[in-house]
C-alpha cells in the first residue's frame, strides 16, 4: 500500500440549489441541498453522502478485515443516524454519527465478529477523518447451528 491516495470528483450545477456528481469510471448522481433548506426533494443531499460515506466506509473496512481474518458471515446491514446540529458561533455541523450494525454470524463468531469490528471501527480512513463523535451500536443475529438462511 502507498501512503498517500487522491481522489477526484466534479460537481456541476443543474439548477435552483442541486447539481450532478461524477467521478471517472463512476456512473453520475444527481444531488441537492435537503428540502429543509430550499432544496429538492427526492434526490441525495450532501448530509445524506456523508451519513453514507460513514456507512460505507465502516462497511468496506469491516468486509475487509472479516475476510483476512476468515470470519465466515451470514449478513451484514447497517443504519444510520447522522445528527446535524446548529452550534451557537459556528453554525451548523454534524455532531454525531451513530452506525447500527446488524452482523449475521454462527452463534460461536460473536466473539470474533466483535474484535474483527473493533480492529474496523480504528481503521475507518472516513469516520477517523470526521469531527463528529462516531457511535458503532451493533447488533448481532445467528441462526441456529445448522439452519441457514
Amino acid at each position: 500500500m502507498l501512503d498517500t491516495y487522491e481522489y477526484e470528483v466534479q460537481t456541476e450545477w443543474t439548477g435552483r440549489r442541486g447539481g450532478r456528481l461524477t467521478a471517472e469510471g463512476l456512473p453520475p448522481l444527481d444531488f441537492s441541498a435537503p428540502p429543509e433548506f430550499a432544496g429538492e426533494a427526492g434526490k441525495w443531499t450532501p448530509e445524506h453522502l456523508l451519513a453514507g460515506a460513514s456507512a460505507s466506509c465502516l462497511t468496506a473496512t469491516f468486509l475487509a478485515i472479516a475476510e483476512i481474518s476468515k470470519l465466515e458471515l451470514e449478513s451484514f446491514r447497517m443504519k444510520v443516524h447522522a445528527r446535524l446540529e446548529k452550534i451557537p458561533g459556528e453554525g451548523y455541523r454534524f455532531t454525531e454519527i451513530t452506525l447500527a450494525p446488524e452482523i449475521g454470524v454462527a452463534p460461536q463468531n460473536v466473539e470474533k465478529a466483535q474484535r474483527v469490528l473493533s480492529k474496523a471501527e480504528k481503521s475507518c480512513f472516513v469516520n477517523q477523518s470526521l469531527r463528529a463523535t462516531i457511535k458503532v451500536e451493533p447488533h448481532f443475529v445467528s441462526s441456529p447451528v445448522g439452519v441457514s438462511g
